[in-house]
């Protein structure tokens, strides 16, 4: 039994996968139910009608959804991402429709001169000192966000190391940061909300978890138990992929339930049935 609740389908701008497809390859894959949580730029919702694109992806999301009773859980949520940019917005389409779950990101970060979303960001002739900068606004962000939005389940923690350090191969110090992340993981906590284990980066002979083992570690400290797995899919191939290494980690830790939401009530799973 396994949760993949977060993926993205074409109504992401990043990916063409159709929920169709996703559902197919899921079952193929036996897992239990996927989340189809596409993208919402908050930094760009004055260029994009997100309202009206979810309500034709919740249209799609219903008729295929209906072919799948009985062999897959489907369910359908936001990846409501950058929400500090425009905050009367996020509030507004975080309520619009009947979500099972609001995923929370950042992409972008508010600072001087590098407001772009992070992945479009050439960090290699960066110097140190933006670099740690730059982080120690990510992080800055993220706490805002967790305290001020409405939500479910935080995603990828720490995935500016995607580019940082995976694409650029420039080594980080997380440990500077940890004050931040340590009050990061305690609102999520104390608000009763999830932490994702984000597999998105996970390889055959690594696993590049967002959060990685030992901030997983740190949150289990703080009295942390409520995590979620999502590879992250932007193809319907990659719709399970890293997730059954996710939740050997997760259960190598003691931790024994794994968390997946239904019209954004929390439900869990034991990870004996992995």
């Amino acid at each position: 039994m396994l949760y993949n609740f977060h993926t993205h389908t074409h109504y992401s701008h990043d990916s063409d996968a159709r929920f169709e497809d996703i559902c197919e390859n899921a079952v193929r894959q036996g897992l239990s139910g996927v989340l189809f949580s596409d993208h919402c730029d908050c930094e760009y919702e004055e260029d994009r009608d997100h309202i009206h694109m979810f309500s034709d992806a919740y249209r799609e999301y219903r008729k295929v959804s209906e072919k799948y009773v009985g062999r897959l859980g489907s369910y359908f949520g936001i990846e409501l991402g950058d929400p500090h940019f425009a905050p009367a917005f996020a509030d507004k389409i975080t309520h619009a429709l009947p979500f099972d779950a609001v995923l929370l990101s950042v992409h972008a970060v508010d600072y001087p001169g590098a407001t772009a979303p992070f992945s479009t960001i050439c960090f290699a002739d960066r110097p140190q000192p933006f670099l740690q900068a730059y982080l120690r606004r990510y992080f800055e962000n993220v706490l805002f966000c967790v305290r001020r939005f409405d939500f479910d389940i935080l995603c990828h923690l720490t995935v500016p190391l995607r580019y940082i350090t995976l694409k650029y191969g420039i080594s980080v110090d997380v440990g500077q940061y940890l004050p931040l992340i340590r009050e990061i993981m305690e609102e999520v906590i104390n608000r009763g909300k999830t932490l994702e284990i984000n597999t998105s980066m996970v390889r055959d002979k690594s696993a590049f978890f967002m959060p990685d083992g030992s901030l997983a570690d740190l949150y289990i400290s703080l009295g942390g138990s409520s995590f979620s797995l999502g590879s992250d899919a932007h193809t319907a191939q990659n719709v399970a992929h890293g997730l059954t290494c996710g939740a050997q980690m997760l259960k190598s830790k003691g931790i024994k339930n794994i968390d997946y939401y239904v019209n954004r009530n929390k439900q869990t799973y034991s990870t004996d049935t992995i």
